[in-house]
């Protein structure tokens, strides 16, 4: 079983993966870990005139949840909450989207990356 250090660690590094990802397929970096209180979002990207709310889910294989199951009611609500504020404070005029990026780690060191929109 994976230390709590050991899943703060494999996080960091998911969403990085997922932000070079998402990076190498044209979307901009707006915001990385924005917070508003108790809220956070991990990526908040541009692409195509669409701003982009991503949650990164990072997970070792063999995973026994699937990355869509894994975001519950209370964090898509979360989310929402989140996003909402952003927009009013960004004064964001633009269509906004939620994605998530799972990022499943191998055992022999290499990475699967998966992207929902």
């Amino acid at each position: 079983m994976e230390s709590v250090g050991g899943k703060i660690k494999r996080g960091r590094e998911g969403e990085q993966i997922a932000l070079e990802y998402l990076l190498q397929r044209g979307f901009k970096l707006m915001e990385r870990n924005w917070r508003h209180r108790h809220l956070e979002v991990d990526l908040i990207m541009e692409k195509g005139g669409m701003v982009h709310i991503v949650e990164v889910r990072s997970k070792s294989f063999p995973a026994i949840v699937d990355p869509l199951e894994s975001v519950g009611r209370a964090k898509r609500n979360n989310l929402i909450k989140a996003a909402n504020y952003y927009v009013l404070d960004r004064r964001i005029d633009s269509e906004v989207v939620f994605d998530i990026v799972s990022v499943l780690f191998l055992p022999n060191g290499d990475y699967n990356v998966e992207f929902y929109t």
